[in-house]
């Protein structure tokens, strides 16, 4: 499976919404918090923000995936994004 990741709203990249991120942690945590699914963001904002969703971290936030448009990418590096959900250990996922 691929990573997605989906552009953040102006909002959201501002830090004045938080309303995906809350949404995908009740499903996370219905999901029995599985250590293979995160969201990460990008380290330094900018107008490109995007969240980057693992591929279980996909597979969770399903149903939220469909008004975003996501989009298939490849794995982000450690250095270029930091996490926003999911167990601290999900940093190994990455490149």
């Amino acid at each position: 499976m691929s990573w997605v990741s989906i552009k953040m709203t102006e909002q959201e990249a501002l830090g004045s919404s938080n309303a995906f991120i809350d949404a995908f942690d009740k499903l996370f945590l219905a999901a029995k918090s599985p250590k293979t699914a995160a969201i990460f963001c990008s380290r330094v904002m900018g107008p490109e923000d995007a969240y980057y969703l693992s591929p279980d971290a996909k597979t969770i936030a399903a149903s939220l995936l469909p008004l975003r448009n996501p989009t298939s990418c490849p794995k982000p590096s450690k250095k270029d994004v930091i996490l926003l959900a999911g167990h601290d250990e999900a940093i190994a996922l990455l490149g």
